[in-house]
């Protein structure tokens, strides 16, 4: 019995236990022994199987994270959220609208809005914050972003001007450099509204930035 196969040595002996009488034990065995070598090749197959398939997918996974972690994502300038500037568009409590003319002797280019381009800057956001002189509010502090959508380094002194009815208040000017693609934010602060200095305004405000000469 020490040289008979495991699986034919144990199926004899769970059988033995039985009375089986006048019953030939040899095709029997070895038809069980089959049927569970077979199970046990299929279960193998199997396991090899979706081991495999696991293991693809976990180094399709892994090499496409690597991928981008070293690749990264191009983009065209401006559209990257994680670099665009927090002043899109127009963000005003109260109505201001643009005005054509510049007002200012010393601009080198026309009057410019929101999405111009002037010396290679495009004015992209405009915010602006109003405190109230006398009994009105009066439009105090302006933050203008620019972007340059130019392969060129930018350096400009952009202005803004503000008007009532028409007539320029204050013009002021902010030089800046702004490398490809990248964007710019300017501050432009008109305190002599908190100290109500000048007569209260109730008309419309207008507004326009343009370039003047670098100093």
């Amino acid at each position: 019995m020490s040289d008979i196969d495991p699986l034919i040595k144990r199926e004899i002996q769970w059988m033995s236990l039985g009375t089986l009488e006048n019953v030939d034990l040899a095709p029997v065995i070895i038809a069980r022994v089959r049927r569970q070598r077979i199970l046990r090749a299929i279960i193998a197959v199997v396991s090899v199987v979706v081991i495999g398939f696991a293991s693809i997918g976990i180094y399709e996974l892994v090499r496409s994270s690597t991928t981008e972690q070293s690749t990264g994502t191009i983009v065209d300038p401006g559209t990257n959220q994680a670099t665009l500037p927090e002043i899109i568009g127009l963000q005003s409590d109260y109505p201001v609208t643009w005005e054509p003319s510049v007002g200012d002797l010393g601009a080198i280019s026309g009057a410019g809005g929101l999405g111009d381009t002037l010396g290679g800057l495009t004015a992209v956001g405009l915010k602006i914050s109003w405190e109230r002189c006398g009994k009105y509010q009066c439009p105090v502090r302006w933050q203008l972003s620019f972007e340059n959508r130019t392969a060129d380094l930018i350096s400009a002194s952009p202005s803004l001007a503000i008007f009532t009815d028409h007539s320029p208040l204050v013009s002021d000017a902010r030089p800046t450099t702004v490398l490809p693609g990248d964007y710019a934010e300017l501050v432009y602060t008109f305190d002599e509204f908190k100290d109500s200095l000048l007569p209260e305004v109730s008309a419309d405000w207008q507004w326009n930035w343009y370039l003047s000469q670098l100093r």
